[in-house]
């Protein structure tokens, strides 16, 4: 028996990943809950209004994310932090509490 050519190698992981890319999107869409509504009953933390961004929230309405991993995201910025407000993923100040940026609803708390 002989070896493969290196090449025949490349140009089946080159069909395989073209394959991959171009298939259809065969996930189901209707029928399926907002994920937002659905948040608003299961989220992690309370079901209270989410605070616009740049405002402050007080710290027991704050949970600061101590493994930003287990919600796939890398380590924050310097001087910033991850938590869950109101059900929802956000960025903050890390000295003043105050919301950057919200990144996404959260079913459950994770760490």
């Amino acid at each position: 028996m002989t070896p493969l050519h290196p090449f025949a190698a490349v140009a089946a992981g080159t069909m395989l990943g073209l394959a991959a890319l171009t298939a259809p999107n065969t996930i189901p869409t209707q029928g399926l809950p907002d994920a937002g509504q659905a948040c608003q009953q299961n989220c992690a933390g309370t079901v209270a209004a989410l605070p616009p961004i740049g405002q402050t929230v007080p710290p027991d309405s704050v949970h600061r994310v101590t493994m930003p991993g287990r919600y796939g995201l890398a380590g924050p910025p310097d001087g910033q932090e991850f938590a869950i407000i109101a059900g929802h993923l956000v960025r903050i100040d890390a000295a003043d509490r105050r919301v950057l940026s919200v990144l996404r609803p959260v079913p459950r708390l994770l760490d």
